[in-house]
């Protein structure tokens, strides 16, 4: 067990100072705004804290930490408050996310976000987070074949609203 013998407090501060980036990242991906990616972010580790003494390796916790966030967010997309409030992007407000240093990439990201979860997730995960296929499959509990299909299908539709400038 990776904090075995750490008492709690330590291990969830390290556990968060590990990974709060690619948490946040991943809920405001999914969220587009910056009180609700914050509520999900604390939601993810307030979880964590139950599962600290489960996870095995710094891997293992990071992809618990991005399957838990995605779910949390995806539970908060379906509620009904969600659904009736506006959707407001607060990029000038994120300091952890990079802002696209060029039109190019930022006309590239705003597609990316925009994608249906299937396609944008593991997408994300490839080009942004770095994983591997094999990782994002992991995360993501699916086959690693499926997870290949999925950047290949969300490749082609960004492809097509793009105007076919997208390239890998």
């Amino acid at each position: 067990m990776l904090y075995k013998n750490t008492n709690k407090e330590e291990a969830l501060e390290d556990l968060y100072n590990q990974h709060i980036d690619s948490v946040y990242r991943v809920c405001f991906s999914y969220l587009k705004n910056k009180a609700d990616t914050e509520d999900a972010v604390q939601d993810t580790f307030l979880r964590a804290i139950q599962h600290i003494d489960e996870f095995t390796s710094q891997s293992h916790a990071r992809a618990w930490l991005i399957v838990t966030s995605s779910n949390i967010c995806k539970n908060m997309l379906k509620s009904w408050i969600r659904k009736q409030r506006s959707e407001l992007s607060d990029w000038e407000e994120i300091d952890i996310i990079e802002h696209p240093s060029n039109k190019e990439e930022s006309q590239v990201l705003s597609v990316l976000l925009n994608l249906p979860d299937k396609y944008k997730t593991p997408l994300y995960l490839f080009y942004y987070e770095e994983y591997s296929c094999q990782e994002i499959a992991q995360a993501m509990q699916k086959k690693e074949s499926t997870v290949r299909s999925l950047l290949r299908r969300g490749r082609l539709i960004m492809k097509k609203r793009l105007g076919g400038d997208f390239d890998e």
